[in-house]
This record gives structure tokens, sequence and C-alpha cells, in this order.
């Protein structure tokens, strides 16, 4: 379905379910996080031939950031739940939507950890940073599972 969002209107909220999967046609759209205080932490621009949305394929199918329209947009969406059951039925379908939505939330998580750096070389004084990464005494760092 084609849909037309205004500047600055709210596409979905941080917390939200999340049951729709847009494809941005035209404009731009900004992915924020909110902070405990409110305030609002711009995360990821994104534009034209980019995809928003992509927590409906994830258990518990809610929505990690808000977005919002910083022009007005263009986008055709689809509903998450009805593609989750075409994906169950064409396994095809699913490995290649897969390959593209882990590319998507790759870019996400890169755009969120460059954007928290900046945040802490703002925000967080030096010592506060450093110890802050340091594991606690008599513990092993975490590790990545891959």
């Amino acid at each position: 379905m084609r849909l037309r969002i205004s500047l600055a209107q709210a596409i979905f909220t941080e917390g939200s379910p999340a049951n729709r999967f847009y494809l941005i046609l035209e404009g731009e759209v900004v992915l924020e996080s909110e902070k405990e205080d409110r305030n609002v932490i711009p995360i990821q621009t994104l534009g034209p031939g980019d995809t928003l949305g992509w927590s409906w394929l994830f258990p518990p199918y809610s929505l990690h950031f808000s977005a919002r329209a910083v022009q007005p947009t263009r986008t055709i969406f689809f509903y998450g739940t009805r593609l989750r059951e075409h994906v169950e039925q064409d396994h095809e379908l699913g490995y290649q939507l897969m390959k593209r939505i882990a590319e998507v939330a790759t870019q996400s998580l890169r755009a969120t950890q460059r954007r928290l750096m900046q945040y802490i070389n703002k925000y967080v004084p030096e010592q506060e940073s450093e110890s802050a990464y340091e594991p606690a005494a008599g513990t092993e760092p975490m590790r990545s599972p891959l």
C-alpha cells in the first residue's frame, strides 16, 4: 500500500508493535531513540530506496526506535504479519528476505554504534567513559557468539 507522510509526522513509536514494513520512495525519515529523561537522540537518517521497520520479522515484534519524516515522504508499506505468513510457506522468499533484512539490520547497528560513540564523546567525561568499558575485577569481558 502507498502512504504519504507529512513533514514531522510520526511513522511509528519506539516500543509499539511492529506490524508494518516500509520502502521509502522519496523524502527522508529519521530513526530516533528516546532516553529516560524524554530527550530524543537521532540515530540514522533514511532516504529513497531504504527500508524501515524490519522488527516485524523478529520476536517479540516490537519497534526498537521511533521514526518520523524530516521531509514530506512517500512510501510503500507491507503488513508484516501477512509477509511473515508468506515466508513461512515460501522458504526461498524467506531466505532472500532474511539476507536483505540482515544487511539492513547491520547498517542500523553500525549507525547506532556511531551515534553512541558521538554521544559518549560529547557527554561522558573521559575518565568515566574509559572505566565503563573495563570488565569488573575477576570477570572476563563478554565475547561475541559469532
